[in-house]
């Protein structure tokens, strides 16, 4: 299923292991603090961004962010397109995942 959600409904999926973490910033942001074990894939580098996202397995499980949501919701717009069919976005970004005090590293 393709669909936002809430900044706690993203991490309890996060903690269950099943979800590959897709960073969809760019390196400078990325390199300033992100979710462990993210994979930062940078959304302005389009050719090479939707070269990764076809690279990808349409069923797998995919978790992604940004900064605030934008970017991310277009990329979960994208991977709709695209067939995949388990991928969530997380409401609020990476900005609202630090409000609320949860884990993060350089």
């Amino acid at each position: 299923m393709a669909q936002h959600v809430p900044p706690s409904v993203f991490k309890e999926a996060l903690e269950s292991g099943k979800y590959k973490l897709i960073d969809v910033r760019t390196k400078e942001e990325y390199a300033q603090g992100h979710i462990k074990n993210a994979i930062q894939k940078d959304y302005y580098k389009t050719q090479e961004f939707l070269g990764f996202l076809n690279s990808l397995d349409k069923n797998g499980k995919y978790l992604i962010y940004c900064r605030t949501d934008k970017r991310s919701s277009k990329t979960l717009e994208i991977m709709k397109e695209k067939g995949f069919k388990n991928v969530s976005d997380m409401t609020g970004g990476y900005n609202g995942w630090v409000t609320l005090g949860y884990p993060t590293e350089k």
